[in-house]
């Protein structure tokens, strides 16, 4: 290569991009929705807290707390008990079934507090809180109280 060529290389490679282009692959949304979203496509239906295992007759409160939760922010549900859960303090059966199902990429897990047993626990991904397990005795990561 010449010089010449090498100097209008060099040239280009430090000049700014126009304002007036845009990205191919178009414009990404920044989320400024806070509150929650609910999703099922990665919901566990076979493993020990699988939906297949979800009695029908809680369906109704069940669906209840999900419409009440869609109108709350995340900070109020973390005021009224649900919480983000760092996956190395989960029992060791729920971190198994996370290797299983592919998801060990996961550093946490949000439970959902539906009773004071119950949760339902779902991977956060900005506002929406996809469903991966029913929980109705507080197994998968057993609290643990103080005093007692």
């Amino acid at each position: 290569m010449s010089q010449k060529d090498q100097k209008k290389s060099k040239q280009f490679l430090f000049q700014s991009p126009s304002d007036k282009k845009l990205p191919k692959s178009g414009n990404f949304q920044v989320v400024t929705n806070p509150n929650l979203e609910f999703r099922a496509g990665q919901m566990d239906m076979r493993g020990p807290w699988g939906w297949n295992q979800f009695d029908p007759s809680l369906l109704q409160d069940l669906l209840h707390k999900i419409f009440d939760s869609q109108k709350l922010t995340w900070q109020t549900l973390r005021d009224n008990g649900s919480h983000l859960v760092q996956v190395s303090n989960l029992c060791s059966q729920a971190q198994r079934r996370l290797l299983e199902l592919r998801k060990d990429d996961c550093d946490e897990l949000f439970s959902l507090r539906v009773t004071g047993r119950q949760r339902i626990w779902g991977i956060k991904d900005c506002s929406i809180l996809w469903l991966l397990w029913w929980d109705p005795e507080h197994e998968v990561c057993p609290s643990h109280k103080k005093h007692t």
